[in-house]
């Protein structure tokens, strides 16, 4: 998506890539010590494609009008969604929206959702857990619970069609302390309580940045320059001494001077400097970019295994081609299937084809949705997004919140101060009415 900007943006990654980069990779699904090592989603990846339901061939996506900016200028401001916590309101969403948009949806049938706590109430985060069908010798899922001890898993997109119920075993030190029949489907959460002999520590960070460097990019990541700067090192607090690795890959369109350029995981900050140092924000020329394809190098990429976290930050103001909307969704899934988290980010441009395909990504991979808002006045009009509440905050505070959330296995909430301004009823994430 093109339409005036520059490079100057580039120049903040760089500075972010001075906070972050370390070692060691594998390709393979997530094991764990003391639980089945076999994954049903890596044994069968064509299946994830068949839980992508295609509403009507997909028009072309409209571009959002432009606005002039208002609110206070000096500081990118934005807001966040976790579709996790609000999976009622998301489904509603998700059938509007793929009728209207005509584009296709993740199969969001037999979920299962379940929070793990001690038994004092505290959460249990970092809990290692399989999933398997009833009946099955192998488990379709292996992964370690998630923020404040939620799982949350999509047997279709992970391969694994759609059972009524399936198994749940939680490990701590390779030791099962539970194994529980749960019924699929709801969208409420199961609360479980489980033995745990400690917090959340992950061993490793794989940070990932997948970012749209077509000309439209340009003047609002000239803004986020001075926002990235820091926030590893601050989030790098939730949890000293994790080893670090930092990852990129840019992505235009067809007929540009490149469409996806992967440049791997690097533990070189020399290296980091002179990848971003390289590139610039141009090309593209229609709305929809090649961002199916990013994101797709994105899941391909060697990903450690084990007790870690796997982000991925997609920064992007465009969709996907509409004929390659499903391959988005697909890459989506198989990133879920190695534990890779997607957090997409909306700038200025991001119209409600955007929204849609960025959030399914988002809630299929354990991430969430943030989005830009006008609150800074910076760069063009900022599309309100289609969710009841949210709250306003720096985006620097924003992304160190996500990432000392992730780290710390504790969900980092704004304190009251850097709340600039809140939408509907918010509590912890949750949209209540």
């Amino acid at each position: 998506m093109t339409l005036i900007k520059n490079r100057f943006w580039l120049a903040g990654l760089t500075a972010f890539a001075l906070s972050a980069c370390e070692s060691s990779v594998s390709p393979e699904a997530m094991s764990m010590e003391g639980a089945p090592m076999r994954s049903e989603a890596s044994a069968k990846p064509a299946r994830m494609a068949d839980a992508i339901v295609m509403e009507a061939p997909a028009p072309m996506p409209v571009m959002p009008a432009r606005r002039s900016p208002r609110g206070k200028r000096g500081v990118v401001t934005a807001g966040d969604i976790d579709d996790t916590l609000n999976l009622a309101a998301f489904t509603r969403y998700q059938a509007r929206a793929a009728k209207e948009l005509k584009l296709p949806r993740v199969s969001l049938d037999g979920m299962v959702s379940a929070r793990l706590v001690s038994a004092t109430g505290a959460p249990a985060a970092g809990m290692a857990y399989t999933l398997t069908k009833m009946g099955a010798r192998e488990p379709f899922h292996a992964g370690y619970s998630g923020v404040d001890g939620v799982i949350t898993a999509f047997p279709a997109a992970l391969g694994a069609g759609r059972p009524s119920s399936v198994m749940l075993k939680v490990f701590d030190g390779g030791v099962q302390v539970l194994g529980d029949e749960l019924r699929t489907g709801s969208t409420g959460m199961s609360r479980l309580i489980v033995p745990t002999s400690g917090g959340w520590t992950p061993d490793f960070l794989d940070l990932t940045f997948v970012f749209d460097t077509t000309g439209s990019m340009g003047d609002e990541l000239a803004w986020l320059t001075k926002e990235f700067q820091g926030i590893v090192r601050e989030a790098k607090r939730a949890a000293p001494g994790v080893d670090i690795r930092f990852g990129l890959i840019a992505y235009r369109d067809d007929g540009d001077a490149y469409k996806v350029k992967t440049f791997g995981f690097t533990k070189s900050q020399p290296e980091m400097q002179r990848s971003l140092k390289g590139l610039d924000a141009n090309g593209g020329g229609d709305y929809p970019e090649a961002a199916a394809e990013a994101l797709e190098a994105a899941a391909a990429m060697q990903w450690r295994r084990g007790k870690g976290e796997r982000l991925v930050f997609h920064i992007a103001d465009a969709p996907a081609h509409s004929n390659k909307a499903k391959r988005f969704l697909a890459a989506a899934s198989k990133a879920a299937g190695q534990n890779v988290q997607i957090f997409g980010l909306g700038a200025s441009g991001v119209a409600k084809e955007s929204e849609f395909l960025m959030r399914q990504a988002a809630l299929v991979s354990g991430g969430r949705y943030l989005f830009l808002t006008d609150d800074s006045g910076v760069g063009n009009a900022h599309a309100e997004p289609t969710i009841s509440c949210y709250r306003v905050s720096k985006l620097k505070d924003l992304l160190v919140r996500v990432l000392a959330s992730e780290l710390s296995g504790a969900r980092q909430e704004a304190s009251g101060g850097q709340v600039i301004r809140e939408v509907g009823n918010y509590s912890r994430g949750v949209c209540s009415q």
